[in-house]
């Protein structure tokens, strides 16, 4: 928008739902919003998006992501594990999140962090993430399993990748074996 009688445009909507925009631009577009029906109308739109966007819980995320979806009510069931682990662990129908805390990793000079999850059976790699969150302090990465992943084979291998500065890199894996209670 760059008149006080044109329309906001999608993008600058996108950005304002997102909490982007300046605090002077967020002032202009909630007064624009407020007189004008045709943009309130493609407001509401974009808002429909972005707050089921904000909502969806990803699934590596940081201990921050993990205290919120806490203090937001979820059932979380936690599965702490270390290197080499191979567990069967049940996901019941009322948790809402199987936390995978994946633990004994040593991260006081990472770099980064990449994930790659694998179903053990055939090798078939269902997930990579290149820049993956990761508790420092902690030694851990969080993998947040949720109901709707029962779609997927339950033999699965989390592979860890740790970089180093020095170019290095430690590869730790765990077997997390999923079965998941059916829903009543």
């Amino acid at each position: 928008m760059s008149g006080p009688d044109q329309h906001l445009d999608w993008a600058s909507l996108v950005d304002y739902w997102a909490g982007d925009l300046a605090p002077d631009d967020e002032l202009t577009h909630d007064e624009h919003l407020f007189g004008c029906e045709a943009c309130s109308t493609l407001s509401a739109r974009v808002a429909v998006l972005t707050e089921t966007l904000r909502d969806l819980i990803p699934p590596l995320i940081t201990p921050e992501r993990l205290a919120k979806l806490a203090a937001r009510g979820l059932t979380i069931l936690e599965n702490p594990m270390q290197p080499g682990d191979r567990r069967e662990v049940v996901f019941p129908k009322h948790v809402d999140i199987l936390l995978h805390r994946l633990g004994g990793l040593d991260l006081a000079n990472a770099t980064h962090v990449s994930f790659v999850m694998r179903v053990e059976s055939t090798n078939e790699v269902l997930s990579t993430v290149l820049e993956a969150p990761f508790d420092r302090a902690a030694g851990t990465v969080l993998v947040a399993c949720q109901q709707h992943f029962a779609a997927f084979p339950p033999d699965t291998v989390a592979e860890v990748h740790v970089h180093a500065a020095d170019g290095g890199e430690k590869l730790s894996r765990y077997t997390i074996l999923h079965c998941f209670e059916p829903p009543t």
